[in-house]
């Protein structure tokens, strides 16, 4: 996608295109936010050697930011296959050009219900990615109970999580998708925390706040980085299920 993000195709994008999802390297400009996210790191969170444990997606990318944000000297970090990045298949391989034209109706559907869109030869959110982050949270449970984790992933799987750890609706997670005040940006970290940011005896299971913070523009960060405390499960009656179905009319009557 990033040789048709300026407008245009970029010269190399055949020999981007022939490389693994997999192998793609951190641009130059990627590997200069990776060392400011180090910073903000160190200053905020006691620095990636801090933490108890530390995993980091087999994805190169992902690799090569956890060592930028670690630094040489860090060991100890996990590589795992469950926390790596969205699989586009053909459709990401397209142009926007193309995906009109070959994937017409997986474009739609994308636009329409991104949650739950599959995309051609890839993953859907909820059917493949939440899946994965699952897995990988109930790991957490068992091993890391008490413990400070940190995880180098990626976009797609960060925005699914959010739907998992701040128990979302549907309906919910894609008014968030829809506000681009809330987009997960590249180094963007998603910090989540049982302890209560403003009293460290107030101590919650599960999670009970986050934020988001952009460590290259802090100011610019999602509620200007500043910690959002997560909203209870909502138990609904009976009533209530109504109420909600109730927001999205019958398009077919009797």
């Amino acid at each position: 996608q990033a040789t048709h993000k300026a407008g245009g195709v970029h010269p190399d994008e055949q020999e981007v295109f022939a490389r693994p999802d997999w192998q793609q390297r951190l641009s130059a400009r990627g590997v200069e936010q990776a060392k400011i996210a180090r910073e903000w790191i160190e200053k905020e969170l006691g620095g990636a050697a801090s933490f108890d444990l530390r995993y980091v997606s087999s994805f190169l990318r992902a690799r090569e930011t956890a060592a930028h944000i670690g630094g040489p000297e860090v060991t100890g970090w996990r590589k795992d296959d469950r926390i790596v990045e969205r699989n586009w298949g053909v459709y990401g391989k397209a142009s926007p050009e193309e995906r009109e034209r070959l994937f017409a109706l997986t474009t739609l559907q994308k636009q329409i219900d991104p949650l739950n869109a599959g995309l051609d030869g890839g993953e859907a959110l909820l059917s493949g990615v939440l899946l994965r982050e699952r897995d990988f949270l109930d790991t957490l449970h068992r091993e890391a109970a008490g413990k400070r984790v940190i995880a180098v992933t990626h976009g797609e799987f960060m925005w699914t999580a959010r739907y998992d750890l701040e128990r979302m609706s549907p309906e919910q997670w894609q008014e968030l998708d829809n506000d681009d005040s809330q987009r997960i940006k590249n180094c963007a970290v998603l910090h989540y925390s049982r302890i209560n940011p403003d009293d460290p005896t107030d101590i919650r299971k599960p999670m009970k706040w986050m934020r988001i913070v952009y460590p290259d523009d802090v100011a610019g960060s999602p509620s200007s980085g500043e910690w959002q405390e997560i909203p209870d499960r909502k138990m609904s009656s009976g009533a209530d299920l109504l109420e909600e179905v109730d927001q999205f009319p019958r398009l077919i009557g009797d």
